[in-house]
């Protein structure tokens, strides 16, 4: 029974662990409207778009695939971009073979 009890407390930290690394994650992500409620697919989806479009702001400011920036480089894109950073219709999708989960607002029927 102790052994039991033990891997129930366990699961109840591990649990708590994931839904705190998904909330700081959903913290990141700019959405519109900012307090809109995700579930954990649609936040690694969107967080897989985000960083796809940043990679594009970053390749399209330097003209260079892949250049090194530094953090106040990077500061300072996001800051001339900061409209269409707000915006995730700009992002472009992380893959066009992902298919979306059901009943998910990342749904193919939705234009981004």
């Amino acid at each position: 029974m102790t052994r039991k009890v033990f891997t129930n407390t366990r699961e109840r930290w591990r649990q708590h662990n994931v839904n705190a690394a998904f909330a700081e994650l959903r913290r990141l992500i700019p959405t519109h409207p900012p307090e809109k409620k995700l579930s954990k697919n649609e936040i690694l989806r969107l967080a897989m778009r985000y960083i796809t479009f940043l990679v594009q702001v970053l390749e399209s400011q330097s003209g260079e695939s892949h250049a090194p920036a530094s953090p106040t480089a990077l500061l300072t894109l996001l800051a001339a971009n900061v409209e269409d950073i707000k915006n995730p219709t700009t992002w472009a999708p992380a893959s066009d073979t992902d298919p979306a989960s059901p009943g998910s607002s990342c749904d193919s029927s939705e234009t981004w």
